[in-house]
Parts: structure tokens; C-alpha cells; sequence
């Protein structure tokens, strides 16, 4: 018990390690804890409740993963998870591949049995437990005894933040049990670096180790015309140097499902997906490319898996992910997005060409890629456009289910980081209910009280159903949307198409209505999209959580 801080009695603390953690996490700003306790995790709630930290029971482990995403990318802080040993981990794991593939800062603190007990058949034993989890992380840690808890902590929180230069995701640190109930070497979390303030951050000292890059891709655009600039979710935070830089060189930009809103309602916005011919055309004939904080992934660029994306000319890539900066490129700079625009803006030439050349680009690519979309992927622009038409301050988290993918082909939302979903990267379903918990809990502590979206179908609802628990407990104004066609829609049609005969499709949903009544919360069913704006208007005037129906299981709307 050496070294132990005396408080104000002169009597030694009962400060375990679990507790020294709480203070820590504290100290670095974390307001929101999502978990469910377990007797495994009972010393990491020991100091929970004389916290500042609000925690947020889900009703199951995915869910708090999921919660955790959608709290961390409307924050920009990351979601942090409180998970038991053995199963309380591999539940959140399906969350955390969603969240590594759309590279999103996620905490998921676990305790592990201790060392020595893997054959003694000790509760929720999981051999093996780092090596199963660490291929879903950016960044693994395990607090053994001798490990001082400042310092593993500090480690931790490098690794999520974007100022260390290193890729964004999920990282887990993990507690064995024999060491999360000791008591604490030290009780200082004044002592935590401050590695994450921005005030100091090593960005800088990226954007100075790529200064050559810099350099060398200002002279490639300032010797080019016909410029189109591709915008990902990793550049969600630059949008006023890419709507200078799109103005400087009359280019088209077009935005991947994750970095759309970043040009909303601007003239050389393109929010067609690049998988589309129209938009794949636009890259073909462009001179020079300048792709910003985007992994260039199949679901984004290639969903049809057709091969066909074009070889893209003079190639400029700026990302916070080294990984992605290789020898495909022209010029790879390895830097923040807004940062390394703030370099090469001072260093480019004001193009020549009539203003509206960049335009006459963008808007003949955005009508081509329209055109281009089936009937169905129209509607279902025009039903996202009367949601945000109502309500423009709102986000909509989608799940895996048909509105969405017409809407990752074709969608423009009114700003960034108010349309993301898991029908992209990982892919899972179940994700749009509690993420928009998530979104809604970090909107809440802002006081920004608008209502959200979550959009799902009904074979995704019924992945999540008990979140709507969690929704209706904190009363959030969150707004559910079932798209439901009483099966898997998308799979069907996607079974027909390949001649096999649908099988396995039609699982039977719950009865919308009675689901509301079981979580107390409102219900309203839409009969016709003309009434989608009322009935959106009186969705938000109920305040709590509500289940808007959608029954497209017969297509008495076509939609």
C-alpha cells in the first residue's frame, strides 16, 4: 500500500484500480458510459455513481456498442463501453467491426478471468479473449499488476485520438480480475498526459513531416483543369476548407455515404455514389483527383462488384490513416484533412476557367446519376427529401434496409454527419435503433433537444427490439421508422435476380402497433406519403420516442 494519496482525514482511501480508472476517464472528458453491469465489472461501478459520468443501460451488449457509435460521431468524442468478460465482449464485437470498418473512436473496457484459471471452468471463460477481439481493434491493452493505471490510460486514449495520427476505431483495454479490485498504487489523475489536447497536437507535426507532399501536390493541381475532388467520412471535419479548395478550382466534389452533407445545396456538390456510371463518368474524364479522407472501400465505390471504377488520373490522397497512403497514388499525404488544405490552399492557382465550367460538371453528373437510379431508389430520394424538408435539424441513422441503400446511392443531407448507416463496410443489421439512442444521448447533452431518425426495416427492428426500452427510459425524441415489407426484401429480389428460389426470407415481424403499446411509446401508421410531413410534425410534437409504420409488404405505396 505504499505511496497511497492521504485524503483530508489523514486515513489511506479504499481506492481500487477500478475506481482510479473512473477518475481517470473522467479527468479526459468522458461523460457517457453505455454497459450493462455484470459481476465482473462490479469495481468499475464502485466509483461510477459519485461521478460526473451519466451511464446508459442498454439491453444488450451490441446495443451499447452501437450506442456508443452514434454517440461518438455526432460528439466527436468516443463512445465509451462498460463490458463483462467472455460474452459481454463477444456481443459488442459485432458493433465494434461496424464501428473499425467506418473508423469511429470507440472504448470498450472488458475484464478478463485471471491468468492461471483457463481450465478451471471459471464463469464466462473465453479462452483466448485478447486474440479474439484485438483483429476488431485499432489498439489493444491489457492493466496487469504491475502496470501503473495513469499510465495504460494515457496509452488508451492516445490511441483514440485523431491528433496521434493513427487510424480511428475501436480500442479495448482489458482488466484481469485478480487486478481491477487492488488497491490503487496512486490516486493522481492530474498526472494524465494531456496527449489528447489538440493544443499540442502532433497533426502539426504531420502536416510539417509532409510539407514535400504538400508542395508537390499543389504544383500537380495548379498544372490541371478538370479537377474533381472525392470527400469521405474522414473528412467530415474540414467542410469549410473543401468548399474553398471546391471554389478555388471549379471542381466538382463528389461525397461518399459517410462525408455527405459536406456540400449540401452548393452548386459543385455531387452526392451520387461513385458507383454509379454517371458519377464514374466524371472521375474518367477528370485530369487530376483529390481524394480526402476516404478509404475508397467497395460498398462505396464499387457496391454492384462489377470491377468497372476507372483508373483515376494524377491521384492526390490525403488521410489520417498512413495505411492508405501508398504507391497508387501521385502524391499521398499522410495528415488531417483540414489541416493539410489549410497548407495547400496558400499554394494554388485561382483557375481560369469560367466559374460555371465546374458547375455545368456537377450538375450534369448529378441529373445522369439520377436518371440512372431505378423507380423505386427515386421514391424512396423523394421520401428522405420530405424528412428533411420538415425537418431539417434532424439525423437520420439508417440500418440495413431498402430506403437506405436507394439513399446511399443518391441522398443529400442538409449537413455532415446527419446521414450515416450500417449498409456500408461491416454491414450489420440491427444497428439504427440504438445508434440513434446514441445520437440522441450526445445531441442531449448539448442541449440540441430535435428529434431523430432512425430508419429500419422490420427484420432489423427485430435484431434490436428491446432497445425501444432504452429509448422510451431517457424519453428521447427519437423517431423509428419501420420499412417494413414482413421479411427481407432486398435479399428476395436480390435471390430472384440470380434464379434461386427465395428461401429463408419471410420471417414473420412483430405487429408494430402491439410493440409500441408493450414499450409505451406512440404509434402512427402512414398510408400515403402525402401525409409524411404531418405526420413527421406530429411525431415531434409528441416528444418522447415514436413507431411511424411503413407497410410496404403488399406495395400499397410505391415506395
Amino acid at each position: 500500500m505504499n505511496n497511497l494519496v492521504l485524503n483530508t482525514t489523514g486515513k489511506m482511501p479504499h481506492i481500487t484500480k477500478g475506481q482510479q480508472i473512473i477518475k481517470l476517464l473522467e479527468a479526459y472528458g468522458v461523460d457517457t458510459v453505455f454497459g450493462i453491469p455484470g459481476v465482473h465489472t462490479l469495481e468499475l461501478y464502485r466509483g461510477l455513481a459519485s461521478s460526473t459520468i451519466q451511464h446508459i443501460t442498454p439491453r444488450h451488449e451490441q446495443g451499447a456498442g452501437f450506442m456508443a457509435d452514434g454517440y461518438a460521431r455526432v460528439t466527436g468524442k468516443p463512445g465509451v463501453c462498460f463490458v463483462i468478460t467472455g460474452p459481454g465482449l463477444t456481443n459488442i464485437a459485432t458493433a465494434m467491426g461496424q464501428a473499425l470498418g467506418d473508423s469511429i473512436p470507440m472504448l470498450v473496457i472488458s475484464t478478463v478471468n485471471s491468468a492461471g484459471t483457463e481450465s478451471h471452468g471459471c464463469l464466462h471463460a473465453m479462452p483466448h479473449q485478447t486474440s479474439v477481439i484485438k483483429p476488431l481493434t485499432v489498439a489493444s491493452f491489457e492493466l496487469n499488476e504491475e502496470d501503473c493505471v495513469n499510465t495504460i490510460v494515457d496509452k488508451v486514449f492516445a490511441a483514440l485520438s485523431i491528433h496521434n495520427g493513427t487510424p480511428l476505431g475501436p480500442v479495448h483495454l482489458q482488466i484481469p480480475l485478480n487486478v481491477i479490485g487492488q488497491v490503487a498504487d496512486t490516486y493522481a489523475p492530474e498526472l494524465a498526459s494531456l496527449s489528447n489536447d489538440p493544443s499540442i497536437s502532433p497533426i502539426s507535426n504531420l502536416v510539417t513531416n509532409a510539407l514535400t507532399q504538400i508542395q508537390q501536390a499543389a504544383l500537380l493541381i495548379n498544372q490541371h483543369d478538370q479537377i474533381v475532388i472525392l470527400a469521405g467520412g474522414g473528412a467530415v471535419n474540414a467542410q469549410p476548407q473543401i468548399q474553398q479548395l471546391a471554389n478555388t478550382l471549379n471542381a466538382p466534389v463528389v461525397t461518399t455515404i459517410n462525408g455527405r452533407g459536406l456540400m449540401s445545396k452548393h452548386p459543385l456538390s455531387v452526392p451520387a455514389s461513385p458507383s454509379l456510371e454517371a458519377t464514374r463518368g466524371l472521375l474518367a474524364t477528370a485530369d487530376c483527383v483529390i481524394a480526402l479522407g476516404t478509404q475508397m472501400g467497395q460498398t462505396d465505390y464499387d457496391m454492384y462488384v462489377n470491377g468497372k471504377f476507372p483508373p483515376l488520373k494524377n491521384l492526390i490522397r490525403i488521410d489520417i490513416n498512413p495505411s492508405v497512403i501508398n504507391a497508387m497514388q501521385a502524391v499521398g499525404i499522410h495528415s488531417d484533412v483540414s489541416q493539410a488544405l489549410d497548407c495547400i490552399l496558400a499554394l494554388l492557382d485561382k483557375k481560369s476557367a469560367a466559374k460555371s465550367f465546374g458547375e455545368i460538371r456537377a450538375q450534369t453528373t448529378r441529373l445522369s446519376a439520377f436518371k440512372e437510379l431505378p423507380s423505386s431508389y427515386q421514391q424512396h430520394h423523394s421520401f428522405l427529401t420530405d424528412i428533411t424538408g420538415t425537418l431539417p435539424d434532424t439525423v437520420i441513422v439508417g440500418d440495413s434496409t431498402q430506403p437506405v441503400y436507394g439513399g446511399n446511392c443518391y441522398f443529400e443531407p442538409p449537413a455532415p454527419k446527419t446521414w450515416f448507416n450500417s449498409a456500408t463496410g461491416f454491414g450489420t443489421l440491427g444497428y439504427a435503433v440504438p445508434a440513434a439512442i446514441g445520437v440522441a444521448i450526445g445531441r442531449r447533452l448539448k442541449k440540441n433537444h430535435h428529434p431523430i431518425i432512425a430508419l429500419t426495416g422490420d427484420g432489423g427492428l427485430q435484431f434490436c427490439l428491446a432497445e425501444l426500452a432504452t429509448a422510451k427510459e431517457f424519453e428521447l425524441p427519437i423517431i423509428f421508422i419501420v420499412w417494413n415489407n414482413q421479411g427481407y426484401g432486398e435479399i428476395e429480389s436480390s435471390m430472384l435476380t440470380v434464379g434461386i428460389t427465395p428461401i429463408g426470407v419471410s420471417p414473420k415481424p412483430p405487429r408494430i402497433n402491439a410493440l409500441a403499446m408493450a414499450y409505451d411509446i406512440g404509434y402512427v401508421k402512414l398510408t400515403s406519403f402525402d401525409a409524411l410531413p404531418g405526420l413527421l410534425k406530429k411525431a415531434v410534437a409528441y416528444k418522447g420516442p415514436m413507431l411511424l409504420e411503413i407497410d410496404d409488404s403488399s406495395r400499397p405505396i410505391n415506395c
